[in-house]
Formats: C-alpha cells, sequence, structure tokens
C-alpha cells in the first residue's frame, strides 16, 4: 500500500489498483492487454478529501439528486469514505480483496456495505448492503464505472436497442433505436435495464462486456467536456455504464436483510 492507501496486486491474471479512500477500483488490466480496462482522470489529487473521478466509484447510499435520502451528499459519502480492507489474497489463479464501510452516525444510517473485488480470466465486482437497524431503509446505488475507450466517438455500446430511457439534460423519456453512440453530452438512466452490454472499441480492437444483477437500471453518461480532474480532451476516452437502482428503483431493506448489486466484465480481442 502506497501514502496513498492505493493498493496494487497483480499477479499472472492481470494487474489491478484499489484505492481504500471510496473503496474504489482504479485499475484493471489483463495480461496481454495494452489499455486500461477502466479509465482515470489525469489530474486528481488523491488527498484522501476530494472524490476519485475514474476506475469504480462507489455511489451509495444515494446516487444522485433524488429528493429520497436528501440529507446525504449528491452520490451519497461512500466515495469519500475511508474503507476497511477485510481480506486480501492473491495468488496466480486469482485477485481477491473485499472492503467494508460501517454504518455512519453522522449520517444517522443503519446500512453497511461491503465491496468485494474478484479476478480470474474475468473482473467481478459486488456491492453488499445490510441493514442492521431495526425499521426498513431506502437507499439508491450505482458502481460508476468509467470505461477507457481510444476514441468514445466511435465506440458502440450493444445492448440499449428498444429500451426506454430518461435523460437528465431535459427530465424527458425515449426510446433508444438501434446500437448506442455517443457523440456529444449524454446523461441518462435505461429504464428496467437487466440486460447485459457490449463496448465495440475499434481504435482499441476490443470488446468489452459487462453483465450484471441485482441492477434495474443502467446509467450511461459522458459529459462531452473536461471537469477539474481532467488533461485536456480527456472526456474523449471514456464512456460511463453503470449498474445502478435509482430514480423510481430505489431499493428496500427490512431489518437484518441485505441486498447484492454485481457486475462482470470480460474483455475480448475485436476480429474486423
Amino acid at each position: 500500500m502506497d501514502e496513498n492507501g492505493i493498493i496494487t496486486l497483480e499477479n499472472n491474471q492481470a494487474l489491478c489498483k484499489i484505492s481504500l479512500f471510496g473503496g474504489q477500483v482504479l485499475s484493471y488490466r489483463p495480461k496481454g492487454q495494452t489499455h486500461d480496462v477502466f479509465w482515470l482522470g489525469d489530474l486528481n489529487k488523491f488527498d484522501a478529501t476530494s472524490a476519485i473521478r475514474g476506475g469504480i466509484p462507489v455511489c451509495w447510499p444515494r446516487f444522485a439528486a433524488e429528493e429520497l435520502n436528501n440529507h446525504l451528499p449528491r452520490h451519497g459519502f461512500a466515495r469519500t469514505s475511508d474503507w476497511k480492507l477485510q481480506h486480501l489474497d492473491v495468488n496466480e489463479k486469482q485477485i481477491k480483496a473485499i472492503l467494508y464501510l460501517p454504518p455512519d452516525e453522522k449520517y444517522n444510517t443503519f446500512l453497511s456495505a461491503t465491496l468485494s473485488i474478484k479476478i480470474t480470466e474475468q473482473f467481478e465486482c459486488s456491492l453488499e448492503t445490510t441493514n442492521h437497524g431495526n425499521q426498513e431503509c431506502k437507499f439508491s446505488e450505482a458502481l460508476h464505472a468509467y470505461f477507457n475507450v481510444g476514441n468514445r466517438d466511435t465506440a458502440i455500446l450493444k445492448g440499449f436497442n428498444g429500451y426506454r430511457y430518461k435523460s437528465s439534460l431535459d427530465q424527458q423519456t425515449y426510446t433508444q433505436n438501434n446500437d448506442l453512440i455517443i457523440t456529444d453530452e449524454f446523461d441518462a438512466a435505461f429504464l428496467n435495464h437487466r440486460n447485459h452490454i457490449e463496448i465495440i472499441d475499434k481504435v482499441f480492437k476490443r470488446i468489452i462486456t459487462l453483465e450484471k444483477s441485482g441492477s434495474d437500471t443502467t446509467i450511461v453518461w459522458n459529459p462531452n467536456k473536461d471537469l477539474a480532474e481532467m488533461s485536456s480532451g480527456q472526456y474523449k476516452n471514456f464512456i460511463c455504464v453503470e449498474p445502478a437502482n435509482q430514480g423510481a428503483s430505489f431499493v428496500t431493506l427490512a431489518p437484518s436483510q441485505k441486498h447484492r448489486l454485481s457486475m462482470v466484465i470480460r474483455v475480448n480481442s475485436l476480429n474486423f
């Protein structure tokens, strides 16, 4: 672990970096791949105060500006909290790490979060929420994955054709026809979406496949501009595709009940 609380893990399968601040996967590069699967902002401060842009931020137990849980920060507090490393196992066949975030009295919540990461020939990540209180709790969540692409304008997203989505830009609902290609600002929640997704990257000559479970919505986002953590033009090199439960798809947990949000990522070569 370095001075910023970042753990670097490597074996014959992959290289992975995880930040205990935010409980955040920062990097995953399978052996044989030239490019990381995840994008990371060049100008992140890594000061254990500012949220880290890139990798897989954990948006929990509030996703965005929903009225429910509006006493919590936008995107919740998990991504700006110090997580505890509960388990770590690295051998030549797998990398496994388990991180834990206990209930936070400051935010008057009885929910805990456990993030499990497992890397074999694929990447698995799950977020398990437990209600430790004596009354039901409602929350929203997302694994806010930033996928690294050679050029956002030419990347093709499959798995959304025919699904309805609500745009955060104008609050209108639309139906996606055909594959999704993003060439401008895009911020939308695909509703009742449980399908797997493929990111076809012609520049990096690969296909990233994302399968998810425990998720009723999928967020797709690109701001079409550089934000504070980005070097010039860096917004062109990522597309966020996020397994989520938000909007009308809040999760309700009875006392002692658990909920798991998971995703599995595979990388394959693109054969022209």
